[in-house]
């Protein structure tokens, strides 16, 4: 069976949100930790239109292959770099995540 993505309501609990924008490095790093309710879970963060050009927002795109399921709690590192001369200020993680503050700092 094919993997299968999903968008509205999600599966996964996520937390510890970090962005990080060093001066002059000319990129924005963003982490955050998912917990999913089994393995066979994957996840990624694909980058959204913003009518904001100072917030970046990701979407949290999760996909679920029954052939790699076992019953055991699985966590992801959820990670997104992106090389940009933007300075961002904000980052939203959608659908469900919060808006965070960007750090300018390594």
């Amino acid at each position: 069976m094919e993997a299968s993505e999903q968008s509205e309501g999600l599966e996964g609990t996520c937390k510890d949100w970090k962005a990080v924008q060093p001066p002059g490095a000319g990129k924005i790093m963003v982490r955050g930790w998912c917990t999913f309710p089994g393995s066979g879970w994957s996840m990624e963060l694909v980058r959204r239109d913003s009518d904001d050009p100072t917030q970046l927002v990701l979407e949290r795109v999760v996909a679920f292959d029954e052939q790699r399921q076992a019953q055991t709690i699985k966590g992801i590192e959820a990670e997104y770099v992106e090389d940009t001369e933007t300075e961002y200020e904000t980052v939203t993680i959608l659908p469900d995540g919060p808006t965070i503050e960007v750090l300018k700092g390594g």
